[in-house]
């Protein structure tokens, strides 16, 4: 389960691209103020359809940061009663950066995102990156690897570059190991 916490404020209806992707156990809740409160009927569309629970939480404002201090003391309330959870911050504002930072070092699963699109990207590419680390134990050839898959689209694209480093035999090795880890990419 994800939950995403949104500035909606900072990132509009573009923060909102891709939760169209989220599933049942997902949540959303947007945080708007009258500063931003209005979204294109294609992403009402995409967020009435989606299979996440989404919720709205109108911030109270007249200060500076005001939906800021909401959002982040509405974070901590959440991962107090659901402390295994992983939690995106969707906000192009970096200061965002220091609260995940906080909470990561509490152990809490806090990363921050510019939309949820990004966010379920990011993740898949940290558990790929991380299952990667159990199948190659060589760290320069573990990075180059997850460098490849994360700049390449494509299986075929992906074995030739590595291929191109390492040498045919030790590509074929190589893919046999992260083949089960690559499948959604296309051939």
């Amino acid at each position: 389960m994800a939950v995403f916490l949104v500035d909606f404020e900072n990132v509009k209806s573009d923060g909102l691209v891709g939760v169209e992707r989220l599933g049942k156990d997902d949540r959303v809740y947007i945080f708007y103020s009258d500063h931003a409160n209005s979204m294109t009927f294609s992403m009402y569309h995409d967020l009435v359809r989606t299979q996440a629970n989404v919720y709205t939480v109108k911030a109270v404002t007249g200060t500076k940061n005001a939906l800021d201090f909401q959002l982040v003391s509405y974070l901590g309330y959440m991962i107090n009663g659901e402390p295994d959870a992983v939690y995106f911050i969707i906000s192009a504002d970096r200061g965002f950066e220091t609260v995940a930072r906080f909470w990561r070092e509490k152990q809490a699963d806090v990363d921050v995102a510019a939309g949820i699109g990004a966010a379920i990207d990011g993740a898949a590419c940290d558990r790929i990156s991380s299952e990667v680390g159990k199948v190659i134990t060589d760290t320069e050839e573990r990075d180059f690897v997850i460098k490849c898959i994360r700049e390449l689209s494509t299986k075929t694209g992906i074995n030739n570059r590595i291929a191109k480093k390492y040498g045919t035999t030790r590509a074929g090795e190589i893919y046999r190991l992260i083949k089960p880890l690559i499948k959604n990419k296309k051939g």
